[in-house]
């Protein structure tokens, strides 16, 4: 028994020898193969990339008369990607984004409306990598859902009253977007789209639609008539990345 105890604590300082090495002892022939080795390899059954890129999104919503226009924001941040079967080139892909939404709000009593929304995303598409027959070339289309946390954003009312409201000089009232009264923070919903990568270089078309009812339940501020008080987001994005 005791023999068994000195053996198991001679076996855990060596292995804690081992751990403690210094990296930078290690040869620096087999350090630089691996790092190109992994940039080199476009089958690689996982991947991690960085992405950036354009959004194109809008509020949904029905009421007379009402001129809701797109606005224009940025995306970017992290994913991953990592095989579900080894005889299937489907993947799952998820990670952290930065999402830049909101649209401008136009109605028949020239009410004007600013809105901005910023979240962090998190998604969980698969994704299905079509080889093409050219080199390095393919195809991967995607479908799944994302989970998205408002974390800050403004709404900017132009003709608001002075009366119910704290206008600045030139007339207008801001506000937190997901203040109390004004847009729900969290939202899920679908996501899809297609993406085309050369080698470790990769381009995404997609659009997303927010299943969550932003409004909340006692939202007013877009209370025209036969405003049913759903509202819901949607976006159009282009994506450039580079996975490793």
């Amino acid at each position: 028994m005791r023999k068994n105890i000195i053996l198991g604590i001679l076996l855990a300082f060596s292995a804690a020898g081992i751990s403690a090495q210094n990296p930078n002892q290690m040869p620096k022939k087999a350090q630089t193969i691996n790092l190109s080795e992994r940039w080199g390899n476009y089958e690689r059954s996982q991947y991690f990339g960085v992405r950036f890129g354009m959004n194109v999104s809008q509020l949904m919503f029905y009421g007379p008369d009402v001129d809701n226009s797109s606005r224009v924001g940025f995306n970017g941040g992290l994913v991953a990607g990592f095989m579900l079967s080894k005889s299937t080139p489907i993947f799952i892909e998820t990670g952290l984004l930065y999402q830049g939404k909101g649209a401008y709000v136009n109605n028949s009593r020239d009410d004007r409306v600013t809105i901005r929304q910023h979240y962090l995303e998190i998604p969980a598409v698969l994704k299905y990598k079509i080889q093409t027959g050219i080199d390095h070339f393919k195809v991967q289309p995607f479908l799944g859902m994302f989970m998205a946390f408002g974390v800050s954003g403004e709404t900017r009312f132009y003709e608001a009253d002075p009366a119910k409201y704290e206008v600045d000089s030139h007339g207008r009232y801001k506000r937190d977007t997901f203040s109390d009264g004004g847009l729900r923070a969290f939202d899920v919903g679908l996501k899809m789209g297609c993406g085309l990568s050369v080698r470790n270089f990769y381009l995404e078309l997609g659009y997303s639609i927010g299943l969550m009812n932003a409004a909340r339940n006692s939202f007013t501020d877009f209370g025209y008539d036969s405003f049913d008080n759903s509202i819901h987001t949607g976006c159009f994005s282009t994506t450039l990345g580079l996975d490793f």
